[in-house]
């Protein structure tokens, strides 16, 4: 039995990732922690890619000392794209680098609860579309507030 299954089965790991900025624009969007897991980690897939996209906690032999480190990858059907070094069972948000993938390298936000990222972009959508009816601006306001319950329909399937 692995040493961080409790860690694990109580919720302690986060349930959804979240990349924007990515150079290969398709691996941008959510990430959500699979039925699988991988070296003692979540696998996350990507929501709208399925398993195409993944992030999964890696393991790496350094061919010289023998030791074994981990580090965390983002790859699109088995082919890095970007990668992180660390020992944590969780994804990072810093630290990531170029592999595969174009520049710039992504900026990753760990969410505990996959609602959570829903929660925060409906209240995102709110804000904007506040302003725009500030503005009088009400097609974009219309936009904004569809984009925001579009946002909550989500959670459904989360």
């Amino acid at each position: 039995m692995s040493a961080f299954s409790e860690y694990r089965d109580t919720g302690g790991l986060p349930q959804a990732i979240e990349i924007s900025g990515a150079g290969t624009a398709a691996a941008n969007g959510i990430y959500k922690a699979s039925e699988k897991t991988y070296c003692d980690a979540p696998v996350y897939e990507h929501m709208d890619a399925g398993g195409d996209f993944k992030i999964t906690r890696e393991p790496h032999t350094n061919p010289k000392t023998g030791a074994k480190k981990h580090g965390w990858l983002l790859g699109y059907q088995k082919s890095p794209l970007y990668g992180a070094p660390t020992e944590s069972l969780t994804v990072p948000s810093t630290g990531w680098k170029k592999f595969g993938g174009e520049v710039p390298v992504p900026e990753v936000a760990v969410h505990q609860w996959l609602v959570d990222i829903f929660f925060a972009r409906a209240d995102d959508a709110k804000a904007a579309g506040d302003t725009a009816m500030e503005r009088d601006d009400w097609n974009e306001a219309c936009r904004c507030f569809s984009e925001g319950v579009d946002a909550l329909k989500k959670i459904r399937g989360a």
